[in-house]
């Protein structure tokens, strides 16, 4: 769907207009993912990934049906696919930490990146010869394949794990403000937070950004920029896999060091004009992203008691979400005005500097507490 749009959008339109339709496309989600925490707390599981699957399906086929009406058509049913999607995120990691032993919750949120990958190489492949062929029927599977995806859901029966974790009958508001208060006391999860705001304003607007160089830069199509995300699914993988053979000790040393390297990698791709360099760059960058995504969730919920992880993992997606649009704004205008290559060394540049400041500030602290973590039982909530 997303190549589709990319495309679709480039052939007609400028760069700056793609990332106005990403920030026009993803602001509803923005706006409603922090309620979802508190909503995914409150509400079992099966209901809302039922809801958000069929929502989204319907989105998507309607994309398939209206996109050439222009771009603020694609835009609004964007908007509104990716709202649906904003409850499964912490929906889904109260249903895994519930059935899940903790020993295993580092390996578990590892598989979901390698999934993540496994699913960018799929949708790149069949995304670069479908939007090579018809954006009509690039919209149409992806909407055939969020159908097929909402069909094991229903096979799924009710069990503790999809229960509420929140049991009171309050406001929505104050669960929550709760969410925001107990931030005070998970100065770990703050942190892991405060860094996904920085990389949020500096790779906000990455997909526009590859976009932009396969095509612009590149001069390449739909399937060159298939092939980069095949690519950068691959390397997702390697870096995920990567990132379940460290010992816990090395988790936030890693952590730290997988920012740099991402962005020291994909500041020198902007540098390259050759697509094998520029794709070998590309894998660099996105295996030290596996191992962000690997350890991320992991390092985030590592203190967060079992009602607050809906909140928290919201609250993390809504802040890097919310700066991904300010960014992606932002980017509109800097890349009208400085050009791709600039903007693209500027920001490897400053993730280099995040990753730095992140272990300078709170990494390299928080060790001791992290390692206590994996020897202490989930803690209780407040």
């Amino acid at each position: 769907m997303q190549l589709g749009i990319f495309v679709h959008v480039l052939e007609h339109s400028s760069t700056s207009v793609l990332a106005f339709v990403e920030l026009a496309g993803t602001l509803p989600a923005v706006l409603w993912m922090p309620f979802a925490g508190a909503v995914a707390d409150r509400r079992d599981v099966r209901t809302l990934a039922l809801a958000s699957m069929v929502v989204q399906a319907v989105s998507v086929a309607a994309m398939a049906v209206f996109f050439g009406i222009g771009p603020w058509a694609i835009a609004v049913l964007y908007g509104v696919q990716g709202a649906a999607n904003a409850l499964w995120p912490p929906a889904r990691q109260r249903w895994l930490y519930a059935v899940v032993p903790q020993q295993r919750w580092a390996a578990a949120n590892a598989a979901i990146g390698s999934v993540s990958g496994v699913m960018t190489i799929a949708a790149a492949a069949l995304g670069g010869v479908l939007s090579a062929w018809s954006i009509a029927g690039a919209f149409a599977v992806a909407a055939a394949v969020q159908v097929v995806s909402v069909v094991p859901l229903f096979a799924v029966t009710r069990s503790r794990a999809q229960r509420p974790a929140i049991r009171t009958r309050r406001v929505l508001r104050a669960d929550l403000l709760e969410g925001f208060v107990a931030m005070r006391e998970l100065p770990l999860a703050r942190s892991v937070i405060w860094i996904g705001i920085a990389w949020g304003f500096i790779g906000g607007a990455y997909d526009v950004l590859v976009a932009a160089y396969v095509t612009k830069e590149l001069h390449g199509g739909g399937l060159l920029l298939g092939a980069f995300y095949v690519v950068d699914g691959l390397a997702v993988i390697a870096g995920s896999v990567a990132a379940t053979r460290l010992r816990r000790e090395w988790h936030l040393p890693a952590y730290a060091l997988a920012y740099a390297v991402q962005g020291a990698a994909w500041g020198v791709m902007f540098l390259a004009h050759a697509a094998a360099l520029g794709a070998t760059f590309l894998a660099l960058m996105r295996v030290a992203s596996g191992v962000i995504i690997a350890l991320d969730t992991t390092i985030l919920l590592a203190t967060v008691p079992e009602g607050l992880r809906g909140r928290v993992t919201s609250l993390h997606q809504t802040t890097y979400g919310a700066v991904s649009q300010v960014s992606l704004g932002a980017f509109g205008g800097f890349l009208a005005a400085a050009g791709v290559t600039a903007v693209g060394v500027a920001t490897g540049a400053a993730s280099v500097l995040a990753g730095t400041a992140w272990w300078g500030l709170n990494g390299h602290r928080a060790r001791s507490l992290y390692r206590e973590t994996a020897r202490e039982p989930a803690r209780p909530d407040p």
